[in-house]
């Protein structure tokens, strides 16, 4: 180990923590406290608004153990497939190069770790200008909206030569470090995306939440929990439980999440009359997660596009059974008929068909668990936690790329 390993590193971490919903910020508020159990001193700079910081900041409560500044924002841009306006974006800019260049001044860290495609931009930048080397993490929203046309062309080209600033870039997923070479991001190192498997387990109470929400046990409960972007095709689920319901009554539907989608899903459930069978709890904090999806006999997944989605593993890791989309991001964790179901994308009839399947075979769906269960095990949080302390005090002690180096 390096002598920055021995006595823990000091890194400044820049990017999203709750109470932003994203999957960046996901991934961050479980990697974060376990570097800082393991001795790394962590700085971080990350977004608010003003109704959450005055609402009370329960993050950074849940957290003493990391040294977390804030800076406000209108809003917190939960889809990074799509940019923001110019404005959000130069406010966001100004807002981090100010905390940055303060916390620079104040103690040099080691390690900056940007949490997030379009920070790198403003960070990679100032870490070079202060000879500190820099990691940054592409959980892949970003990169879905630069290949599926909703990230301007002329932003995207700007962003991604941007990206090759910092001295390593990260995904979760083999697909994404194709697809980030394909785009120019040559060499991007690979650590999956963890699951903290006490967390996430299955739980013995489902009941309780099924009674709260006027569920019976005679009902099949499938559950869907996103950020509802169009990403997530979550109106594909509309549509396949109006064909479902009419073949099975016990189906009920539980719409984990909020986000730019939500309308217009409770409008679609409405217009075919089909709201009865649906529940909508809203946006729901990641400490809950696990009893919606124990609530849950099956999660359904429908997206055009993942990284690596959190919801994959948080579901095998409860022994529920998954069905997703059969995208690149699925087939590296999905063993279909094993460790859960695949459809093809936005096929509304194959996904219908096989939401039937898992609902009316129960022993099917406790074997899928089972499997699930054991496979997802090594996705491990304290796994996934000891992979980037190893990365970054490679990086470290390495120091800042030479330019073409």
């Amino acid at each position: 180990m390096t002598g920055a390993g021995a006595r823990g590193l000091d890194l400044l971490y820049v990017g999203t923590l709750p109470p932003h919903e994203g999957g960046s910020a996901m991934v961050a508020a479980q990697v974060l406290p376990g570097l800082a159990t393991m001795g790394h001193r962590i700085r971080a700079v990350a977004p608010i608004t003003e109704v959450d910081l005055r609402s009370g900041d329960l993050f950074a409560e849940r957290n003493g153990g990391i040294e977390l500044n804030r800076f406000v924002v209108p809003y917190l841009d939960v889809s990074p497939d799509t940019p923001p306006s110019e404005e959000y974006r130069r406010r966001e800019r100004r807002s981090i190069e100010r905390h940055v260049t303060r916390s620079v001044e104040l103690e040099r860290p080691d390690v900056i770790l940007i949490g997030r495609e379009s920070f790198g931009p403003h960070v990679a930048p100032l870490a070079r200008a202060h000879s500190i080397p820099s990691v940054l993490l592409i959980q892949g929203a970003t990169t879905m909206g630069i290949l599926n046309g909703s990230y301007p062309r002329q932003l995207a080209a700007r962003l991604i030569e941007r990206l090759g600033e910092a001295d390593i870039a990260v995904t979760s997923a083999r697909h994404m470090r194709r697809t980030l070479a394909e785009l120019g991001v040559p060499d991007v190192a690979i650590v999956p995306n963890p699951v903290d498997l006490d967390r996430f387990r299955p739980l013995p109470d489902a009941r309780t939440l099924r009674d709260e929400l006027g569920i019976s046990e005679r009902d099949v409960v499938v559950a869907h929990v996103s950020n509802l972007k169009a990403l997530k095709r979550p109106l594909d689920l509309v549509d396949a439980a109006q064909i479902a319901l009419s073949q099975d009554d016990r189906l009920v539907f539980i719409v984990v999440g909020d986000g730019p989608c939500r309308s217009a899903v409770e409008s679609a459930c409405a217009d075919r009359d089909i709201l009865g069978a649906f529940r909508f709890p809203g946006w729901v904090d990641h400490a809950d997660i696990p009893r919606f999806i124990n609530a849950a006999d099956i999660v359904v997944m429908p997206s055009a596009g993942e990284a690596q989605a959190l919801v994959y593993l948080e579901t095998q890791a409860c022994a529920r059974t998954l069905i997703a989309s059969d995208i690149p991001a699925a087939l590296e964790v999905v063993e279909h008929g094993q460790t859960g179901l695949l459809f093809r994308t936005g096929d509304v009839a194959h996904l219908t068909e096989t939401i039937l399947l898992a609902a009316r075979e129960p022993a099917l769906r406790a074997r899928l668990g089972r499997n699930a269960r054991r496979a997802v095990a090594a996705h491990a949080l304290e796994r996934i936690v000891a992979a980037y302390a190893d990365l970054l005090e490679s990086v470290a002690a390495r120091g800042v790329r030479t330019a073409g180096g």
